[in-house]
């Protein structure tokens, strides 16, 4: 049973069930965190609790809209997974179905290239380029040698291990066969063959060495050519303009210091004739790949100094995003210090128990507390009535936006480094745009959801978990609800039942008992309380009522969400000992090269309405059901050809075994009249020679008869006379014994001559009929000939005819199918357009609202009612961060309680660098609430503002209008496309045409040719036999008259004798000894069938037979 075949999901194929564990993935693996996001689902690190193995698991969910296509990619790429084995490619784990999920359980790598660029904020080294690079040729030779094609290298599938390996991501996108035609892959990354396969045909692997050399440019360049344009309009121009090249001098004008065999080796990449590209073995025997780009390290040294360089920023990063976290606490503890005097020290207090950096960046460390304090406090001293430091904050991380750089990574402590002020940290964070935006990972990170906030989670693994604040805000005479953020998917989700053992902080107190609300849109909604107090009261509650009991007995809370139940569970719940979560911080074995804020960003970019990765996967999915369609189309018109065609020839095969059949029906008829005439012929044949050969008899008895009396006669005559010369006795009767002899001889040649007579008249009687015969049995052969061959030619006629028919027929289906082609590729033409179209608006309207978004981030004059609304996300986040802290406490507390002293210290690092992410993620979350709120706010544009603006739509539209001229030239190229098909196909038409013709004209000649022959032949075979036949009367006639003349003579002499001895009287003596009967015998001749001809003499029955 083919996959297509089965239901998804169905594992009766025993091929397919043998691709999946039998076994519950959520009790093989545990401390799931979410590392990752795409367009596929989600990629989460995990822990194999049997041995302690880190993997990366990918969450596919194959339900909902196009799930049999997601089934059979999902099949596809485990299938090929388990064939393949390589140092240089992620290793295959294992293959779980969980409902409609897939777990794909794949070998674990803390980041990729990409990520590290985005940490670094700055090009790679040559070295590192190389190293890197020679390492993914590696894997690439091999899947070229099988032979594949990957068909999606980039940066962000080039992953790397903590032992600096190198290793080759996201093999979901290769190919089953090469070369192939199918529209796969990332638009900036694609090759040109790839972008128009569907029209141009088909690609082999080179069309990954174009991917890799645009992937060793963005490792140099950070990002790749024409990544400031629209995915679409990219496309078009990859297709149609000259290729890349790596640049030589950077934007402030210095030289970019890369060598030569960089620059020859992204030349020979990037060749637009995939022929004279290089093969990946080629590849790797370049200078620029041999030579390491001039390091004398090995490759594996220099990706470790990279990878151990890209961890310290990370960690500086997350710190960093704690700090603003922590001075926005400072600053709301500032402002609520004017507000309410004398729950400034309780508040503060209480934050000063988020002791979770483990270094001096901890709360507890008086000395910064007191410098952030006093920079609050002069903060406010400056502008009481301006609560929006948080804007400023934001306005200024925007105005740094990609320009900032990074503090350097020294030797110092972070001690030294948190006692800066903490602004610094806070407007060096760059917050530049991701160069490796929709890419899947096999790298790490994950972040807990914010403790003590309810979650209500939507059961698709792509869905966000919805973080509730019920609370109202007075606003003058109205209340209103605010709803400002929702938290990341990447805070921690609980997912499956309760077998699943994710190792976390505790996070399922709720902070208050108000109703669960959720979004269909899985969008978070945050409502404000309805005053400070009962924010106040709210807090303290959860604070007081939490006692180390009751924290360790959390039952476990079940919401239905989607007309599901999903079962939402601490790791503190009654299932799991705290031995066994201290067992899990132990084998933790978490690392990264990828920021809380990297993460969160693609989560939110991933979350967003029509964002890049679902337009392109939907892109993607369309340009291959326009293949497909177009396949299934020719696939179809073939079909209906070749039934066609069978249908035409078999008709054909008709006609001629129809007249085949016909024509031996006529010869049959031809050969039976011609057996009956022959058979006529012969009786009739036989009937004369009876009929001649009784009146010969009679005459022949009516001579004899005649002859006696005459012999009688002349006996009596010779006697009287003998009588009358006086002769003795003795003399008389020999005298009248000679003269009887004569006379009776005399009288037998007289009886011969006359049947051989008879003879001659009876055989030129015969010959003279069969002649007649045989000119009767000619004209009817000629006859049947004649007839036969009219026969003949009208069924040429009408075979002709149908040829030309089934030519015509041919032609028209021919004609109906490409128009068929042509309407379908014209209107997959028109969407593509259209789709192209929406996605750069899209797009347009994503870059307005960031413009947008970052103007009103800029304005410095912010409405009251904005500030209020500030306050209240401000308000919220800090209830959020102190329960959070009051649950790290009482967790840590109950945590170490079990275990020994020498161990504390390794546990509480590990706590504390949890709790250091989560508190990360929030502040991430915080910066994109108020940027949200901000955006929507309508402000005044200041000049510069309104120019940037203008300068702006006018790009957008330039980039519509390159769009559109795009889309036209590519009009204009199908059209040209289809004109050549169409006189392509015609010309074959009319080759075809010109053929049949000289096939029925070399059909007619051969017919006449034939024709002439068997007359010719016919009219020789007739003569031959008219000629034998002729041969054989004159033959048989000449011999007969020979004996007829022989005889006469004979005849005479003897009677001369007779005369001459009656005259003389003398008598010879040995006359007397001759006596005796003459008997006639028979005489043969033989005719030209072979027949004898009989002749009876006078003593026997006169019979004559002649067989012809």
């Amino acid at each position: 049973m083919s996959p297509a075949a089965v239901k998804p999901g169905s594992l009766k194929d025993p091929s397919i069930a043998s691709l999946f564990s039998k076994e519950d993935p959520e009790n093989i693996y545990e401390d799931l965190r979410e590392i990752g996001h795409g367009s596929f689902g989600a990629v989460f690190y995990a822990q194999n609790v049997n041995n302690q193995e880190t993997v990366a698991i990918k969450k596919m969910n194959f339900s909902g809209k196009q799930a049999q296509e997601k089934w059979l990619d999902i099949i596809k790429e485990v299938r090929f997974l388990k064939q393949v084995k390589n140092n240089y490619i992620v290793e295959y784990k294992g293959c779980y179905l969980k409902d409609y999920t897939c777990w794909l359980v794949m070998e674990y790598c803390i980041g990729s290239c990409s990520d590290v660029i985005e940490v670094l904020k700055k090009p790679l080294l040559e070295s590192e380029i190389s190293s890197i690079a020679s390492q993914a040729l590696l894997g690439l030779s091999f899947l070229h040698s099988l032979p594949r094609i990957h068909r999606d290298i980039k940066a962000g599938n080039i992953l790397l291990t903590d032992q600096g390996i190198v290793k080759l991501g996201d093999l979901g996108s290769v190919s089953t066969t090469c070369p192939a035609q199918s529209f796969v892959g990332t638009p900036y990354w694609m090759a040109p063959e790839v972008i128009m396969a569907m029209e141009d045909g088909l690609y082999d692997d080179r069309a990954d060495i174009w991917s890799f050399g645009i992937t060793c440019l963005e490792l140099a360049e950070q990002k790749p050519p024409l990544f400031n344009r629209p995915a679409m309009s990219a496309l078009y121009h990859i297709a149609q303009n000259e290729p890349p090249k790596l640049g030589r001098v950077k934007e402030n004008g210095e030289d970019a210091g890369w060598s030569e065999d960089f620059h020859n080796f992204i030349d020979k990449c990037l060749q637009t004739e995939p022929k004279k590209r290089m093969t990946s073995n080629e590849s790797l025997n370049h200078s620029f790949i041999v030579n390491r780009g001039g390091s004398n390290l090995p490759s594996t040294e220099v990706i470790l100094k990279l990878i151990k360089k890209t961890k310290l920023i990370v960690q500086e990063q997350d710190n960093s995003q704690y700090r603003k976290m922590r001075k926005l606490m400072y600053l709301d503890e500032q402002h609520h210090h004017h507000k309410s005097g004398s729950n400034e020290y309780n508040n503060v207090h209480q934050f000063r128990n988020l002791n979770i950096a483990g270094d001096t960046c901890s709360l507890d460390s008086h000395g910064t507390d007191d410098d952030n304090h006093s920079n609050c406090q002069r903060n406010s001293n400056e502008d009481h009535d301006s609560l929006c430091n948080s804007i400023s904050s934001l306005q200024s991380n925007d105005l740094n936006n990609g320009n900032g750089s990074l503090r350097k990574i020294s030797g110092q402590s972070n001690e030294y480094s948190c006692r800066k002020d903490s602004t610094t940290s806070f407007n060096n964070k760059s917050t530049g745009n991701n160069s490796g935006k929709g890419q899947n990972y096999y790298s790490v990170n994950r972040h807990d959801n914010i403790a003590g906030i309810t979650i209500a989670e939507s059961t698709s693994e792509t869905c966000t978990p919805t973080i509730i604040f019920s609370s109202r805000v007075q606003t003058g005479d109205e209340s209103s609800d605010i709803s400002t953020f929702s938290a990341p998917s990447t805070y921690p989700r609980i997912y499956g039942s309760l077998k699943g053992k994710v190792a976390t902080i505790p996070e399922d107190i709720p902070l208050t008992t108000g109703q669960i609300l959720t979004s269909k849109k899985s969008n978070a909604s945050i409502s404000a309380s309805n005053d400070d107090s009962t924010s106040s009261n709210v807090l303290a509650s959860s604070q007081d009522d939490v006692s180390s009991k009751e924290f360790l007995n959390l039952d476990e809370q079940s919401y239905g969400i989607d007309n599901e139940k999903i079962s939402l569970h601490g790791p503190l719940s009654l299932h799991r000992s705290p031995q066994e979560k201290i067992n899990t911080l132990r084998r933790s074995k978490f690392s990264t090269l990828r920021t809380t804020k990297i993460i969160s960003k693609e989560v939110d970019e991933y979350k967003r309405e029509n964002n890049m990765y679902e337009q392109m996967v939907g892109y993607k999915r369309l340009r291959q059901q326009h293949q497909k369609e177009i396949k299934i189309q020719e696939d179809k018109n073939n079909v209906e050809l070749d039934g066609l065609r069978l249908k035409l020839e078999r008709e054909y095969d008709q006609l001629i075994q129809a007249s085949v059949k016909e024509l031996n029906k006529i010869r049959q008829q031809a050969k039976s009249q011609m057996d009956r005439l022959i058979k006529e012929h012969e009786e009739a044949e036989k009937k004369m020679k009876k009929q001649k050969t009784n009146l010969n008899d009679y005459k022949f008895k009516t001579f004899v008869n005649l002859q006696k009396k005459e012999y009688k006669h002349n006996k009596e005559k010779l006697k009287v006379d003998l009588k009358g010369r006086a002769l003795t006795r003795s003399d008389y009767e020999a005298a009248l014994k000679n003269a009887k002899l004569i006379l009776q001889r005399d009288k037998e040649e007289k009886e011969k001559i006359f049947y051989k007579e008879q003879q001659v008249n009876l055989n030129t009687e015969y010959f003279k009929l069969k002649k007649d015969h045989l000119i009767t049995q000619n004209n009817y052969e000629h006859k049947w000939l004649e007839d036969e061959y009219t026969k003949k030619s009208y069924q040429l006629e009408t075979s002709h005819s149908l040829l030309r028919k089934h030519h015509e027929l041919t032609k028209d289906k021919e004609v109906r199918c490409l128009a068929m082609l042509e309407e379908i590729k014209k209107r997959h033409l028109g969407i593509q357009h259209d789709t192209e179209l929406n996605h750069q608006t899209d797009h347009n309207n994503r870059m307005i609202d960031d413009m947008r978004k970052k103007h009103a981030l800029q304005s410095k004059q912010q409405p009251k009612e904005l500030k209020n609304k500030e306050i209240l996300i401000r308000k919220q986040f800090r209830h959020a961060v102190k329960v959070r802290a009051k649950q790290f406490k009482t967790y840590q507390s109950q945590l170490l309680a079990t275990v020994a002293k020498e161990e504390q210290k390794e546990l509480i690092n590990k706590l504390k660098e949890e709790q250091k992410r989560k508190i990360a993620a929030l502040a991430d979350e915080y910066e994109r609430s108020i940027g949200n709120m901000v955006s929507e706010q309508t402000v005044q544009l200041e000049t510069w503002q309104e120019e940037e603006e203008k300068n702006l739509n006018e790009k957008l539209k330039k980039d519509i209008n390159e769009l559109k001229q795009f889309q036209e030239k590519q009009r204009n190229n199908l059209e040209i496309t289809l004109d050549r098909e169409r006189k392509s196909l015609f010309e074959k038409i009319e080759n075809r045409r010109i053929e049949l013709e000289e096939k029925i004209s070399q059909e007619i000649l051969n017919f006449n040719e034939e024709k002439r022959q068997r007359f010719l032949g016919l009219e020789q075979k007739q003569q031959l036999k008219m000629d034998g036949l002729i041969a054989h009367e004159m033959s048989f006639t000449d011999s007969t008259m020979y004996d007829l003349q022989s005889e006469s003579i004979k005849a005479s002499n003897s009677q001369f004798s007779t005369i001459h001895h009656s005259g003389s009287n003398v008598t010879s003596p040995s006359s007397h000894s001759s006596t005796g009967n003459i008997t006639s015998t028979r005489v043969s001749s033989t005719s030209e069938y072979g027949s004898p001809i009989v002749k009876t003499g006078r003593n026997s029955d006169i019979t004559d037979q002649t067989n012809f």
